[in-house]
């Protein structure tokens, strides 16, 4: 009888420990060479985000640029916290893999990780995203809030321009003036407390 149970016992732990070697390296399966072609340009052809960027967001969300998504999934951290997920979630409808289940995101997003960091996912995100009133991508929106380059704000003004990266409708200085300065104050004020500690 407790020869059995060992049995059982060490195919249990067998099956596990390969379910997680397939949630680490299952995206290399899924994955066929033309959508990982597409993912590496994705991520190749746009110009690094400069320093005050990164840092503001990696101090509002803290340390998530040096964190891996099995942080963000295991301690049910926001989606926001984790900028390859993100990643996944915006190209996902672009890599035709058939019969899509929630597992397929978590394999491309390691897949992600695995060949990028957290950093040129973030800059993915940012540079491709559609901020509204024809402005695509933060340098195309540092210019129209501040007619400045991305690299010259100062941090209340990267905490608006995160503010309109969460939610472009909502907080948008034409359209919703007073949401926009509060959720502003809101990001400035974490990254000040954040900076602190």
């Amino acid at each position: 009888m407790m020869k059995y149970l060992k049995r059982i016992f060490f195919l249990f732990l067998t099956l596990i420990s390969l379910f997680i070697l397939y949630l680490g390296f299952g995206g290399n399966y899924i994955l066929n060479i033309d959508a990982k072609r597409m993912i590496t340009n994705n991520l190749k052809t746009n110009k690094s985000l400069p320093q005050n960027i990164t840092s503001f967001y990696n101090t509002i969300y803290k340390n998530s640029l040096s964190k891996n998504s099995w942080n963000f999934f295991l301690n049910s951290y926001s989606q926001k916290d984790c900028p390859c997920y993100q990643m996944t979630l915006k190209i996902m409808p672009q890599l035709n893999i058939k019969n899509l289940s929630a597992l397929d995101y978590i394999l491309v997003t390691r897949y992600i990780e695995h060949n990028f960091s957290q950093n040129e996912c973030l800059n993915f995100n940012l540079s491709s995203f559609d901020f509204l009133e024809n402005r695509k991508g933060i340098e195309s929106v540092s210019k129209s809030l501040f007619n400045k380059s991305v690299e010259n704000l100062k941090p209340i003004e990267v905490a608006e321009v995160f503010a309109l990266y969460e939610k472009p409708l909502k907080n948008n200085r034409n359209r919703n003036p007073a949401n926009a300065k509060k959720r502003t104050e809101q990001l400035y004020q974490l990254y000040l407390k954040n900076s602190n500690n």
